[in-house]
């Protein structure tokens, strides 16, 4: 594994004895927690670590249970199962035309299932009598692991905070093994992959006893994949960020600058200079409305029309304006009265306040004479009910 990664590692022209004492595990006369967990044979793990089990169970229906697995053995023969399992037909392959190259999309990336894995058995709580269980369907890849999060990690800060391997030694020994490449890269290397290939955003679940790891197949979005590989071949990286806001975006009208810190786990700040880098000139991606802090960002036009298409496009700008007074005047008729508040939320203009003097305008145009609103006060409340009503 070590040769493949990296042919010139000092490691590989060691005798075994230092070699296992290099990546820690031996220390002294003794092998250590993490080179049991490497290296040692079925019936010693058996004795000795019964909770190093890794269940992996694919189910190619809901009715019908293909392989039910149970491996007793040493984590790098592990690593070695997984390979042999995400590089066979169960986990096919789509191949699209991005120009005159091809890009070929796998199901589930199997540097993101390695990561996976590798993630689940190095920070799992090994006092902990569970198992790590992969349970592997047509539609999703589910991974649980024993332990929940320390050293301050929850699912609200687990995009950004520094990673807290649970199991150091056998964190450093994957290190030294160049199966991962560096601490707190691993969340990037799970989630990057899948965004671009425009797959559905990977999920964390977690409470005290375990953290289950989320990464979807089901259906991916040909115009994000082609979108990004095209930028790819010309140089232009997204970074994760921009693949979060954008896959948002695939979805929604338009994101605020609030939606995008909780998105981004970031405080409000970082996040505008994020979206504010992304509709830089330089960039293109993003257009922005409103000049305070609770500002609007679209999708520009140029990758409006490659990723949701030109209908999308001229949807999330708003530009068929003519049904607003239709919109509203139903509003109405259903619940009596409208505010500007609602007329904001009803036409999916956004809640900053260039929107609510767009919003008072269009209130005003519809109350005026031989306009089918009128205005009312109640409690220094401006309300508007239908003419005549």
């Amino acid at each position: 594994m070590l040769r493949s990664k990296n042919p010139e590692s000092e490691l590989l022209k060691m005798p075994d004895d230092a070699f296992l004492r290099g990546i820690e595990a031996v220390r002294g006369n003794c092998v250590t927690n993490a080179g049991l967990l490497l290296f040692g044979k079925p019936d010693i793990i058996s004795d000795l670590c019964p909770q190093s089990q890794v269940h992996y169970v694919h189910q190619p229906s809901k009715a019908k249970v293909a392989r039910n697995d149970l491996w007793r053995v040493g984590l790098l023969q592990v690593i070695e199962k997984i390979e042999n399992i995400f590089t066979s037909p169960i986990n096919p392959e789509e191949e699209i035309s991005v120009g005159l190259f091809k890009l070929r999309i796998p199901a589930f990336p199997l540097d993101v299932v390695r990561e996976v894995v590798l993630n689940a058995v190095t920070h799992r709580d090994y006092t902990n009598p569970g198992e790590v269980l992969i349970r592997h369907t047509a539609s999703e890849l589910v991974v649980t692991s024993p332990g929940g999060f320390i050293g301050g990690i929850t699912l609200q800060n687990i995009l950004r905070h520094e990673s807290t391997p649970r199991n150091r030694t056998l964190a450093n020994a994957f290190l030294k093994l160049r199966l991962v490449e560096s601490a707190g890269t691993g969340r990037r290397k799970i989630f990057i992959p899948m965004l671009k290939y425009g797959k559905q955003m990977p999920r964390y679940e977690a409470d005290g006893s375990q953290v289950t790891l989320h990464i979807y197949d089901g259906t991916f979005d040909h115009a994000m994949a082609s979108l990004v590989a095209r930028w790819h071949g010309e140089g232009k990286d997204i970074g994760l960020d921009g693949l979060i806001v954008l896959t948002y975006l695939k979805d929604h009208r338009f994101i605020s600058t609030a939606d995008a810190a909780d998105l981004l786990q970031l405080n409000r700040d970082d996040a505008i200079a994020v979206l504010d880098t992304m509709s830089h000139p330089s960039r293109g991606v993003l257009e922005r409305k409103g000049h305070a802090k609770p500002a609007t960002y679209y999708l520009a036009k140029t990758v409006a029309n490659d990723l949701i298409g030109k209908v999308g496009y001229s949807s999330s700008k708003r530009i068929d304006v003519a049904r607003y007074a239709e919109m509203v005047r139903g509003f109405v008729q259903d619940h009596g009265s409208i505010t500007n508040k609602e007329c904001q939320q009803l036409l999916n203009l956004g809640d900053i306040p260039s929107t609510q003097v767009e919003t008072s305008r269009y209130l005003k145009k519809w109350s005026e004479e031989g306009g089918f609103l009128m205005t009312e006060s109640i409690s220094s409340q401006r309300i508007y009910r239908l003419s005549g009503s």
